[in-house]
């Protein structure tokens, strides 16, 4: 069953613990706490300890991962399978490269299992991602959640070195389209948060942001201005192409005719046509005709084709010119792909 389908979140496992319990333990909790109640082998306090810090929030990625992995731990090891499936999903999620040791009881391993295997074997990419394109004048934020963990997802973006980030946050959707400052490189980081701004996954920091390229405007040339209402190039590249099938056709036919005339001079010119007695014209009469006739279709073709490519290359020249392109980039984990896009 996937975890989508549980009916357990970090909630109501938070909640299950008892609210007395963890009020006492959250405002000094600390993942060293954590750690070393489960270095004593105390699995109860080390599971009240890492609720409390959970709920405390705000943890960056790398400790929100070994929090949830003491938690579903301990929870696993005190006969809590369900609660620990779950903390071990959030583990999994922040941390895509979680293994457990082989060593430890199948009591452990069960719940561990049961969360990776709600992970797709068909899908390559990791449980939780965020894909980002430009849209028009803003992005548009694909947000990849296999086990259904992220709650929100808090996006930071400036225009210009120099400036401040600007945090918006959101509830986590599948896809949110999101405005951004104008500039020509816009620079973000991306974190996707639980329920208590734990960061389960982040795409850039503050330190080193992604860069992406703004979507070029759609302005005319300044060396060529387009009026508002300029004429489609589209019947001009048609007319072209036509011109230019017909000349290679008429080229062709040419080039045959050719051939053909070759063949009727050598007949003409061969012994075939030298009986004695009568004129060369007397004998071969229909074979220099056929010469002729193939001469002068070869030529008319030739000319004809000629003039057909020529009309082409006009045409091509006089198409007006109202394309334009847009540069995207998508922004995943890990990597860019730069986009050009060109139309008419």
């Amino acid at each position: 069953m996937k975890f989508a389908k549980l009916a357990c979140s970090v909630a109501p496992l938070v909640a299950c613990l008892g609210s007395v319990s963890l009020a006492r333990a959250q405002a000094a909790t600390s993942l060293s706490d954590v750690q070393k109640a489960y270095a004593e082998v105390d699995y109860e306090r080390t599971r009240t300890l890492a609720a409390a810090a959970i709920q405390r929030g705000g943890g960056a990625r790398a400790q929100t991962s070994e929090l949830y992995l003491l938690w579903a731990t301990a929870a696993a090891a005190v006969d809590h399978p369900d609660e620990a499936r779950t903390a071990f999903s959030f583990a999994i999620a922040s941390n895509p490269e979680l293994k457990l040791e082989r060593s430890l009881s199948p009591k452990i391993r069960a719940p561990y299992l049961e969360a990776r295997g709600a992970l797709s074997s068909t899908d390559a990419r990791p449980p939780l991602a965020v894909t980002l394109r430009r849209h028009k004048q803003g992005l548009e934020l694909e947000l990849h959640d296999v086990l259904q963990v992220a709650s929100a997802v808090a996006i930071s973006t400036r225009a210009a070195e120099s400036a401040p980030f600007v945090r918006r946050r959101f509830e986590a959707a599948p896809t949110r389209r999101i405005p951004t400052p104008p500039g020509s490189e816009l620079q973000l980081f991306v974190q996707v948060l639980d329920r208590y701004d734990n960061v389960l996954f982040e795409l850039g920091t503050e330190e080193e942001p992604q860069r992406m390229v703004q979507v070029s405007s759609e302005k005319p040339s300044p060396a060529r201005p387009a009026p508002a209402n300029s004429p489609s190039a589209l019947p001009y590249y048609v007319t072209s192409g036509a011109l230019a099938v017909l000349g290679l056709a008429a080229g062709g036919i040419a080039t045959a005719m050719y051939v053909r005339r070759e063949d009727a001079a050598r007949e003409w010119n061969g012994s075939g046509c030298e009986q004695p007695g009568f004129t060369r014209a007397q004998q071969c009469g229909s074979v220099d005709d056929r010469r002729k006739k193939a001469q002068y279709l070869s030529v008319g073709f030739a000319a004809a084709g000629g003039a057909l490519l020529m009309s082409s290359v006009v045409t091509l020249v006089l198409a007006p010119s109202t394309s334009h392109a847009d540069v995207a980039l998508d922004a995943g984990p890990g990597n860019l792909m730069l986009r050009l896009r060109t139309s008419l």
